[in-house]
């Protein structure tokens, strides 16, 4: 099929673009700096280690200021732990020239965002510093149009109107494992600006098209900056961070850092690398490094602090499969590309041992493939999309995702076991009737 003209000046354009200013401050800058444990006066001296790193100590003067932590819910080890915002909002109140902060978030729906905010109690532990809190499900929403750089999958992208209009957005992700995407980080966070998640789900069905969804969110932000300065500063926790199955229902993992820069996509890489993981896999961090002149390779990151990396990385880190990221729909012709497609395809597993049938996982699914049935949760793979908002919100940690291939894998092994001990029997009776026993 011929591509059409405006598809291909899309392309095109999309390496060729001059970056606005803002985008050079700091671009290949990233702070590391040490941290065992959230006792708030080393969280505080961390954090102020960050700062005098990036040399960014009068940054925060006379801004209104937008904290966006990751408050999936309050399950341990799932959000943003509330010590961050209280000792950043008290460092960046000693200023005495900030005009606002605000401390705002959605996870997956208004009701289950106000739950989560309060559960983890980041609001009545934000409020009591001063701070306003945002669920970001009752904002009014703006329009924003990708411009520079150019949109790679969604020309436009609605961010809550407290989000353009706030000087400054400090990120604070968490660092943690995703079962329907391998990894969230910081380009990830800012997902939850929006408040149609659950359309972005279903509108992206394709996992590296919903990647590049991402950077697309993470330019439209600083598209509502009209400073040379950038928006967004991305503080990441990886003190304690989150492995096997993320991004709720995961296991404590301690790797004893923070990680800051103002270039999102640095934070990540660095993260993603403690991980044990190689960056390139990460179509978002593709997606920027097709359109910017950011640098994507930690071999152009200029790492500050008084630790080295390397001694971080975890090599036996327990992550998903990064062939999650890398599925390509099969044309269903022929008997074997059937086949093909199905062993490839992601399976949703439902533990029944720890599901207590709440059934938030139906609610949740943008799909509408789950129901509860014969007093159990039936998963409709036809309709599954595979976006795992099911095990996001699952309270108990009962939801998996695995290779279909590797779920039957057992059952396979016993039909081989089963066939060849059947094959060497008949093996024997022909051999002994031949020699006539």
């Amino acid at each position: 099929m011929v591509e059409s003209q405006e598809n291909y000046n899309h392309k095109a354009a999309l390496t060729k673009q001059d970056l606005p200013e803002k985008f050079l401050y700091k671009k290949d800058k990233v702070a590391l700096v040490k941290l065992d444990d959230y006792e708030p006066e080393n969280v505080k001296r961390a954090l102020k280690s960050l700062i005098r790193l990036l040399d960014i100590e009068d940054f925060f003067k006379r801004k209104s200021i937008l904290l966006k932590p990751n408050v999936l819910a309050s399950t341990k080890g799932a959000f943003t732990p509330t010590v961050f915002m209280e000792e950043l909002i008290g460092i960046i109140n000693e200023e005495k020239t900030v005009k606002e902060i605000f401390v705002g978030d959605s996870t997956i729906t208004k009701k289950f965002t106000s739950v989560a905010l309060k559960s983890s109690k980041i609001k009545e532990k934000s409020e009591a510093k001063g701070a306003k809190i945002l669920n970001f499900f009752e904002s009014e929403r703006i329009k924003i149009d990708l411009k520079k750089p150019i949109y790679h999958i969604e020309e436009s992208i609605y961010l809550p109107k407290e989000v353009c209009e706030v000087d400054l957005v400090v990120n604070l992700p968490k660092l943690k494992t995703h079962g329907g995407f391998v990894y969230t980080g910081a380009i990830k966070n800012l997902f939850g600006l929006l408040g149609n998640k659950q359309k972005m789900h279903m509108t992206h069905i394709i996992k590296s098209d919903f990647q590049k969804m991402l950077a697309d969110i993470y330019f439209a932000v600083e598209e509502t900056n009209k400073t040379n300065f950038p928006k967004v500063l991305t503080i990441m926790d990886a003190v304690m961070a989150m492995e096997g199955k993320g991004p709720r229902g995961g296991d404590p993992r301690k790797v004893g850092l923070l990680i800051a820069g103002f270039n999102s996509a640095a934070v990540d890489i660095i993260g993603y690398t403690l991980m044990n993981g190689n960056p390139g896999d990460l179509e978002v961090i593709n997606s920027v490094a097709i359109r910017t002149e950011l640098p994507v390779d930690i071999s152009q990151i200029d790492i500050v602090g008084d630790v080295d990396y390397k001694d971080y990385v975890i090599k036996d880190f327990k992550k998903p499969k990064v062939a999650m990221l890398k599925k390509r729909t099969i044309p269903d012709e022929g008997f074997t590309s059937k086949i093909r497609n199905k062993a490839m395809s992601i399976s949703i597993k439902i533990n029944k041992n720890k599901c207590i049938l709440c059934e938030s996982c139906v609610k949740h699914c943008p799909a509408k493939a789950m129901e509860r049935k014969n007093e159990k949760i039936i998963i409709d793979n036809n309709k599954c999309i595979e976006c795992f908002c099911c095990g996001e919100s699952c309270p108990n940690g009962a939801i998996s995702a695995k290779w279909f291939i590797f779920r039957i894998a057992p059952y396979l092994g016993l039909l081989v076991f089963v066939g060849g001990t059947m094959l060497i029997w008949l093996l024997v009776l022909i051999i002994m009737k031949l020699l006539g026993l």
